[in-house]
Formats: C-alpha cells, sequence, structure tokens
C-alpha cells in the first residue's frame, strides 16, 4: 500500500512534464508562422494602385485620350482591356503578337493604334459613356482590376449668352429685374449671375425649366435675376452687371450690361425751376443713348418755356473746352502782345485826335450858335421898337382928327 502511494505522484509529475513541452512547441510553430506571413513579401497581391484619367467633357469632333495607371510591383502584365458599357473595344496583351487588338465598336467612334499603348487610348470621334480600364496580373497570381469613368461628348452654343429686360439707368431703390438666356447647346449651359464681378447669391436668381430643341436634340437655360439698387451697388456712379455660361471646363462666355445711377441733376440756366432735371420713364436702348457714355445733364421737355427736345450737356467736355481756350489765350498773349500793344496804342492815339477835332467843332460851333442867337435876340428887340413907333403915329394921327 505505501508503494502505490509513492509511485503514483511520480506518474502524474511526468504526465505533466509531456503536457508542458507539447504546449511550448506549439506556440514556436504558431510564432514561426506569423513571421512568416508578416516578413515574406506577398506575391499574389503585387497588382496595385490602378486608377484612370478620364477627360469628364469632349467637345464633339475633337479627339480624347484615356489613360490607365497601374503599379505591377513583382508582377508581370497579362492584359489590359477598354470597354465603353459593357462593349470591348481595345485589347492590350504583351504575350501576343499583335499585341494590340481593337474590336469593332458601335457609335463611330475608331481607335488610331499608332498613338495606343499599354496605358494609353486615343479615340477619335468618341461618344459619350462609361468608359471602363481592366487590368489584369499574370501567373501565379492573375489579380484583375476594374476602374471606371464618365465622359460627355459636347455640342457647343455658337452664341454668346444675352441679358434681356434690363434697362441703362436705376434710381437708388429701384428693382432690377432681367433675364439671362443662353443658347442651344447639349448639355444646357450652367448659367451664374455677377455684381460688380461678384457673384450674385442664389436668393436674388431664380432659374426655368430647361428648353428643349428636339429636333437637334440640344437644351437652353433661362436664369432671371431680380435685386434692389442701394449705394453700395453703385461704384462711381456705375454697376456692372454679368452673367456667365459654362459647360464643364471646355467653354466659358459672358454678356455685361452697364447701368447707370440715376442722380438728381443741376437746372439749366435759364429754365423754369418748375422742371424735373431726368424723366421719370427710363430711357430704352433705342433713344440713341450710348450706355459707354459719361453721365448727361438732361430735362424734361413739358414746359412751354422748354424746348422741344432733350438738352444734353456733356460736363468732361465742358470742362475740356474751358482749358484748350484758356491755353489758346495764353498762347496768343504770348506771341502777339506787342503788335496788339502798339495796335491799342495807335488806335487810342487816333480817337484821341478825333475826339480833340470833335471837341473844337462843337466849340466852334456852339460859338456861332450863341452868335446866331444874340442876333436874333437884336432882331426881336428891334422890330419890338418899331411896332412901338407905329403904334405911337397912329395914335398921334387919331387925335389930329
Amino acid at each position: 500500500m505505501e508503494v502505490t502511494k509513492v509511485y503514483k505522484p511520480c506518474v502524474r509529475g511526468l504526465q505533466m512534464s509531456r503536457s508542458s513541452a507539447t504546449l511550448q512547441s506549439t506556440w514556436r510553430n504558431l510564432l514561426l508562422l506569423v513571421g512568416i506571413f508578416f516578413f515574406i513579401p506577398d506575391t499574389s497581391t503585387a497588382l496595385s494602385n490602378v486608377s484612370v484619367s478620364i477627360p469628364s467633357a469632349v467637345k464633339r469632333g475633337d479627339n480624347a485620350v484615356l489613360i490607365c495607371n497601374y503599379n505591377l510591383e513583382y508582377d508581370n502584365l497579362y492584359t489590359v482591356k477598354w470597354y465603353r458599357g459593357r462593349r470591348e473595344f481595345y485589347r492590350y496583351t504583351p504575350k501576343e503578337n499583335p499585341a494590340l487588338k481593337i474590336f469593332p465598336a458601335s457609335g463611330g467612334y475608331t481607335v488610331d493604334l499608332a498613338e495606343s499603348n499599354a496605358t494609353h487610348v486615343f479615340i477619335r470621334n468618341p461618344t459619350s459613356g462609361k468608359y471602363t480600364c481592366e487590368v489584369s496580373a499574370d501567373a501565379p497570381a492573375f489579380d484583375t482590376f476594374f476602374v471606371s469613368g464618365e465622359m460627355e461628348v459636347v455640342e457647343l452654343p455658337t452664341q454668346r449668352p444675352v441679358i434681356t429686360g434690363v434697362h441703362s439707368r436705376y434710381r437708388l431703390g429701384d428693382n432690377i429685374n432681367g433675364n439671362c438666356s443662353s443658347d442651344f447647346s447639349k448639355p444646357a449651359a450652367n448659367l451664374t449671375w455677377w455684381i460688380n464681378d461678384m457673384q450674385v447669391p442664389p436668393h436674388s436668381v431664380r432659374k426655368f425649366g430647361i428648353q428643349r430643341h428636339f429636333t437637334e436634340n440640344l437644351e437652353s437655360a433661362i436664369v432671371e435675376i431680380n435685386f434692389m439698387a442701394t449705394l453700395q451697388h453703385f461704384i462711381k456712379g456705375r454697376l456692372k452687371l454679368k452673367c456667365s455660361a459654362r459647360i464643364y471646363d471646355i467653354y466659358v462666355q459672358e454678356a455685361e450690361k452697364l447701368i447707370e445711377e440715376d442722380r438728381p441733376r443741376i437746372l439749366a440756366s435759364g429754365r423754369s425751376p418748375e422742371l424735373n432735371m431726368y424723366p421719370f420713364d427710363h430711357l430704352s436702348d433705342t433713344e440713341g443713348f450710348d450706355e459707354h457714355n459719361e453721365l448727361y445733364l438732361t430735362h424734361y421737355n413739358n414746359h412751354p418755356s422748354a424746348g422741344t427736345g432733350r438738352m444734353k450737356i456733356p460736363c468732361e467736355s465742358q470742362l475740356l473746352k474751358v482749358v484748350v481756350a484758356s491755353l489758346l489765350i495764353t498762347a496768343v498773349n504770348s506771341l502777339f502782345k506787342p503788335t496788339i500793344e502798339a495796335i491799342v496804342y495807335a488806335a487810342e492815339g487816333s480817337y484821341l485826335q478825333i475826339t480833340r477835332k470833335r471837341a473844337e467843332n462843337a466849340t466852334e460851333n456852339q460859338i456861332g450858335l450863341q452868335h446866331c442867337q444874340k442876333s436874333t435876340a437884336e432882331m426881336h428887340l428891334k422890330m419890338k421898337c418899331v411896332k412901338q413907333s407905329e403904334a405911337t403915329l397912329r395914335r398921334m394921327a387919331l387925335k389930329t382928327r
């Protein structure tokens, strides 16, 4: 019984040592596998960084170049394929002869083999759609990646955008309202309003529905602007309103409208103060106003004292005339001053001589007149004496009878 008691603990200790050795061996193998996993290159995923460069828009009639970039690292290239939609139209296989192959494609576009290779495809007369590049690595991995991109063929407008409904003059507080329309294109142009080269906020514009030309499958856009004219809008009395039309990055055109601030005008001399300096109706573009000219002084012609037409006085031209006249006077004065002074002196001498002669003649005439008056007075006195004598003689004759 004692031997049995001693023997059993020895057997149990031997079993525990064997289990510990097995566990240690298992941990060694696991660590070895982890090291192999992390430190040995994984050649099955060597193909990486696959990307495409596809133009988002191409003008109709232009060519397009599609680029497929990839990194093979330790792998060899097996094939590169290009698809439009689900239809393959180009393949590059370096181990085959010929390496480049093209397949019939619907839509009228063609591939220029002379300009194409393992990464680039040159397409003439491309069509809109989804283009996909498929890259496959060679054995043993045969990894394959697909990358896609959209391309749209654009029909550009033939004319600039047009601004309508905007007058040439506005007063502060007036409501400025107008439309910008784009010419027909495919797709419709993206229209943007600008005030003094600053984009108009969305709450001041309204976009109308796309107008479609079903015969040619073209589209046109219309955007309305509506805002109140304030002092901040006018820079030196002018406001520049602009509408830009953009289609992707291949088309940008603009239309501009210059607006003059309608300010109170100074009354013209000789006019009635009851006249308004500028009519309340807005001048239209057909009234002969050139919106690129300077501000003009304008008044109503309602008053009877006014003329039959509007009077326009360009302020800058008047100032220019004054300056030119001053320069001419200065030049003439410096050049002809001696001659003018001589003429003036001669004229003054002649005038003094004539004045003296006239004074002498007047004095002589006055003396003669005085003599005449004296002679006349003496004659009247003599006649009076004769009459008195005749009267005396008559009285004496009557007494004698």
